[in-house]
């Protein structure tokens, strides 16, 4: 009985270490290497700010990859509430959801 109980704490010790390890490394909780107020102030300097159009509230301050979605960060036009802002006419374009009659 003791060497169950052993074996069940070890097993649940290992359960939890691989669980906690594999949270540590999901790119999805990997923060933003910027928080709002620095990009802010980057953009108020003149330097670029980039942020995932999946990801708006992601900055950084260099161009490369989504760490979430792996797409390419795009170049942010402005902040607002937080989140970025892109140029409309770069990749995106504009959609109006609302039917005509």
């Amino acid at each position: 009985m003791k060497k169950s109980l052993t074996f069940f704490a070890l097993f649940l010790m290992l359960l939890t270490g691989t669980a906690y390890a594999a949270d540590a490394t999901n790119p999805l909780k990997k923060p933003s290497p910027l928080t709002v107020e620095q990009a802010a102030q980057l953009m108020h300097d003149g330097k670029p700010v980039y942020s995932c159009e999946m990801k708006p509230g992601w900055f950084s301050d260099t161009p490369g990859q989504c760490p979430c979605c792996t797409m390419a960060l795009e170049k942010v036009k402005e902040i607002k509430d937080g989140n970025a802002v892109f140029d409309t006419g770069s990749h995106s374009m504009p959609m109006n959801m609302m039917e005509k009659k």
